[in-house]
């Protein structure tokens, strides 16, 4: 999802004028002379939040020094940022990093108290109880609307400085690039102080450097159990072999340097994620995107594994086969064997999204056959010309989600048809649902009987405290996109379920795009090579 010219991003900005935004900086050596002592309020479930804005940003202005230092405890959601304008601030206590989509571009990242989520990751529009599943109504929507009117206060920018762009390395964070690979998100900052600025319509606040502040460590692969055979879901953030010359509706790279970078990334993720079969979204809607990438892992693994699916002849013909991209399976055929022909789901649900695809799967070394269909439903924005039913409803769940629910349906109607005798298939259902945990396209899986899998495996840890997954931020709130269901018959083999935390948590400036990405930062892994995280599933024989 490209959020340089993804409309609901242009909502949001237009959306943080009204609701101030700032940030952070460095503990005080000095004793306060003023202290604002709030009390840390977290909502009965957390939200949204609003990131960095992209327009360009006025020189802040020049306002007398105050000798009065103002210090800042607990909840940010409470304070006048507005009424600390020209003085000195300190934030006391630790700071979680949100956002760094600005920070190498304009050397700005938010901060807030704790990560931020989604609030339809954990307010469900409709039911009081999250547990509840009922798909459409709006009971609840006035807690979402708290939860994000919490979050949109909860974050304060944090800026460099300079109104010079591109300073490299970023002045907030000096060793990026050398000594510090990079800057993810979750990581810690240790208290902050600077001067409260204005800019334009924007709060900042100018910290002092350097920053004290705790890294957060990069992930190893998961571990998903004692799996026999291992699917996953890998959003390729438009993958495309058609170079993007600005008026061909390409995508993806515009130039072969950032295709190869692009290519790079994806085979390192790919091949460290070890997965027998890999489910693709955001691939160019033709066979040669897959065929390069697939020559390209072979290439990369030393012998000739992997391969693709392919298309079924009629594809283009069926409802969203005729979209800029499409989904796609390839496998390893030294793992898995499919189990006839690569099939699609026709349903006129899919004409304003991408068709899904399913395929089944024989394992190599035994075990029963099951199916993987992939998904990439509507995304949620661009409903200016839409019809009234899929317009933005203000519930939080984004414009389209009557088509995003109504692909849901189609999802069960096939899986449905899939049964025999009255014997449940083994279905595993992936991908890109632009849907959050608690919206109604996947209210209408769990309703109809369809087992979440990121809800029985990630959203509990060891500690009996609950988590809440995610593989996706956006303006600085985490959730979860990229989801993986099963049919019961198939969830009592599932060993485990993890989304590898490889893209989303990591700056824009590590991606494949050249422009005013730093050549310091490229590297052939598999960091930012997306903006989605990749979802594991392991299956016991």
């Amino acid at each position: 999802m490209n959020q340089l010219n993804n409309p609901i991003r242009i909502a949001l900005i237009f959306s943080l004028a009204f609701g101030l935004l700032t940030s952070l900086g460095c503990k005080p050596a000095t004793a306060p002379d003023v202290s604002i002592d709030t009390t840390l309020e977290t909502p009965e479930s957390p939200a949204t939040s609003a990131s960095t804005v992209t327009s360009d940003l006025q020189q802040p202005e020049t306002r007398a020094f105050s000798t009065d230092e103002v210090v800042i405890r607990g909840d940010l959601s409470s304070v006048d940022w507005q009424s600390l304008v020209g003085k000195k601030v300190a934030i006391e206590g630790d700071l979680v990093i949100v956002d760094t989509y600005d920070l190498v571009r304009r050397g700005q990242i938010n901060v807030a108290r704790q990560r931020l989520y989604v609030p339809t990751s954990r307010v469900d529009p409709n039911d009081a109880d999250p547990s509840a599943n009922s798909f459409e109504g709006g009971s609840n929507v006035a807690k979402v609307t708290e939860a994000q009117k919490f979050n949109d206060t909860a974050i304060i920018t944090l800026d460099d400085g300079p109104a010079t762009q591109n300073i490299f390395p970023p002045l907030l964070f000096p060793n990026l690039g050398t000594t510090d690979a990079t800057v993810r998100l979750g990581s810690v900052l240790h208290g902050v102080s600077g001067k409260m600025v204005q800019a334009g319509s924007k709060l900042l606040l100018v910290a002092d450097q350097p920053l004290r502040w705790t890294a957060a460590r990069r992930p190893q692969r998961p571990d998903v159990g004692e799996a026999d055979v291992t699917v996953a879901s890998f959003n390729v953030l438009n993958y495309f072999t058609t170079l993007d010359n600005g008026n061909n509706n390409a995508r993806g790279a515009d130039s072969a340097a950032e295709l190869k970078r692009q290519e790079v990334k994806l085979v390192s993720a790919m091949v460290a994620l070890d997965a027998d079969v890999i489910g693709l979204m955001e691939i160019e809607n033709n066979l040669d995107a897959e065929k390069l990438l697939v020559a390209a892992l072979n290439k990369a693994i030393g012998k000739e594994a992997f391969q693709g699916c392919g298309l079924p002849d009629d594809f283009r013909d069926a409802p969203g086969g005729r979209d800029a991209i499409r989904v796609g399976i390839i496998y390893r055929s030294d793992r898995a064997s499919p189990n006839g022909d690569v099939a699609i789901i026709r349903d006129d649900a899919f004409h304003i999204a991408r068709t899904p695809i399913s395929q089944s799967f024989r394992p190599n070394d035994g075990g029963e056959p099951f199916t993987v269909i992939v998904n990439h439903f509507k995304s949620k924005g661009g409903a200016s010309d839409a019809e009234p039913d899929n317009k933005n409803k203000g519930d939080g769940q984004g414009a389209f989600n009557a088509g995003r629910r109504s692909q849901s349906l189609a999802i069960c109607d096939y899986i449905d048809s899939l049964k025999s005798d009255g014997t449940e298939p083994r279905v595993l259902v992936i991908g890109d649902l632009n849907a959050y945990q608690q919206e109604d396209p996947i209210d209408v899986l769990r309703a109809n009987g369809l087992v979440d899998l990121q809800a029985r495996f990630e959203q509990s840890s060891e500690t009996g405290n609950e988590k809440t997954p995610y593989s996706y931020v956006y303006y600085g709130q985490s959730g979860i996109l990229d989801h993986a269901f099963a049919t019961e018959a198939l969830a009592n083999n599932v060993s485990g379920v993890a989304t590898w935390h490889i893209n989303a948590d990591e700056p824009r400036s590590l991606d494949y795009n050249q422009e005013y990405n730093p050549a310091e930062l490229f590297h052939a892994d598999p960091y930012r090579s997306s903006d989605h995280d990749p979802v594991l599933i392991g299956i016991r024989h």
